[in-house]
């Protein structure tokens, strides 16, 4: 694999992983009898997205430090950068929105 190919395979995982986790969390966190529709609201316009996403990209910091274990280091950069552009979309929803 090359050396573009690598970063863009961690840029994809770091991205997929953040949001993944922060599904996985939405999902567990659902009180019975709520409709999806009405927590997804509570979830986004009640400023519960920003935390979920804060904590989901420790998940990034760990396979970063993984990954750099393994001596992949093209792929951990790419995880980084993918927590650096979720970090970002993270401030834009917090101060912006």
């Amino acid at each position: 694999m090359s050396v573009k190919q690598e970063l863009i395979l961690g840029v994809i995982i770091g991205i997929v992983l953040a949001f993944v986790l922060a599904i996985i969390v939405f999902f567990n966190t659902n009180p019975e009898g709520m409709l999806i529709k009405e927590y997804f609201n509570i979830f986004v316009n009640g400023q519960i997205l920003v935390p979920v996403l804060t904590i989901s990209l420790l998940a990034n910091f760990a396979l970063f430090f993984v990954l750099l274990r393994f001596n992949k280091d093209n792929i951990s950069r790419g995880i980084m950068i993918a927590t650096m552009v979720v970090g970002l979309f993270i401030i834009i929803l917090k101060f912006l929105i």
